[in-house]
C-alpha cells in the first residue's frame, strides 16, 4: 500500500497547490515586514562603492535613489535578510528557482517591491541568466546569492563572475551580523536576526570583472571574491558579543 503524502494531494489537485503557495507567499511578506520594520541597523559603505549603494537607513530621498548606480550585490544564501535592507526595491531584480518553494518566495519578493528572474543554476539556469542580463540593461541592480541554491555554504561559484561579464555590472560584496540571532539547521546555516535587534552591514569595495578573463584567470578571481566576502564577514563579526541561540 503506497504511503500518503501531504504533498501528493497538492500535486493532484492544482487549485489547492495554488492557494497554498498564495498563503506561504502571504505569510513571508508579512512576516519579512515585521523584521523590516524592526531592526536597528548599522552600514559601512567604503567611498568608491557610494555610487552603487543605498540602503533603507540612509534616509536619502527619491532623486537621490534613482542616481544609484546598478550592481550586483554578491552575498551568502544564509542571510538573505540583508536584501530587505537596500534599496530602491523597484530598480532590484532577485534569482528565484523554479521550484513550488521558489514559486513562494517569487511571489512574495514582488509583493515587497522587487523584480524576480525566475530560474536557478539546477533548474532553468539559461533562462534565469537571460532574464538578469535584460534587467541589467533595464538599469536594475541583481540580488545574487555567492553560494546557491545548494551550497557548500558561503563558497563562492563561478556563475556570478559570468553575469558580471555579460552584464558589466560590477560586484558589490555585502555581509551582515546580527547582534542577537538563531542559526537555522540548514545547509546555509540561515541567520534569523532576532527581532529588534541591532545589525551591522559591511559593503565591500565593488569588482570590476573583465570579459576576457580566461578560465585560469576567472577561477583566480573566484578565490579572491571568496577571500574578500570572508574577510568582510570576519570583520562585521568583530562589531558585537555576538549572542547565538
Amino acid at each position: 500500500m503506497k504511503k500518503f503524502r501531504i504533498r501528493d494531494l497538492f500535486l493532484k489537485y492544482p487549485l489547492l497547490d495554488a492557494i497554498r503557495v498564495r498563503g506561504f507567499a502571504w505569510i513571508f511578506k508579512h512576516g519579512i515586514s515585521v523584521y523590516d520594520r524592526s531592526y536597528r541597523v548599522m552600514s559601512v559603505i567604503p567611498q568608491s562603492a557610494s555610487d552603487y549603494v543605498k540602503t533603507a537607513a540612509s534616509g536619502s530621498g527619491k532623486d537621490k535613489m534613482e542616481l544609484v548606480k546598478p550592481a550586483i550585490y554578491a552575498y551568502f544564501h544564509g542571510q538573505m535578510y540583508i536584501l530587505l535592507h537596500l534599496t530602491p526595491r523597484y530598480k532590484m531584480t532577485a534569482i528565484a528557482s523554479n521550484s513550488r518553494d521558489g514559486e513562494m518566495i517569487a511571489r512574495a519578493g514582488e509583493d515587497l517591491g522587487y523584480q524576480v528572474a525566475r530560474g536557478s543554476r539546477t533548474e532553468g539556469g539559461v533562462k534565469g541568466a537571460l532574464h538578469l542580463i535584460s534587467a541589467a540593461d533595464n538599469k536594475q541592480s541583481l540580488l545574487f546569492p555567492v553560494d546557491g541554491p545548494r551550497g557548500p555554504n558561503e563558497k563562492v561559484k563561478g556563475e556570478i563572475l559570468r553575469i558580471a561579464q555579460l552584464t558589466g555590472l560590477p560586484i558589490i560584496p555585502v555581509v551582515g551580523r546580527a547582534r542577537t540571532q538563531m542559526k537555522a539547521k540548514t545547509w546555509d546555516s540561515y541567520n534569523c536576526p532576532v527581532l529588534n535587534t541591532a545589525m551591522v552591514l559591511v559593503f565591500g569595495e565593488p569588482v570590476f570583472v573583465d570579459k576576457e578573463l580566461d578560465k585560469e584567470q576567472k577561477e583566480s578571481l573566484r578565490l579572491e571574491l571568496e577571500t574578500y566576502m570572508s574577510e568582510l564577514k570576519a570583520k562585521a563579526d568583530q562589531f558585537y558579543d555576538v549572542t547565538t541561540t
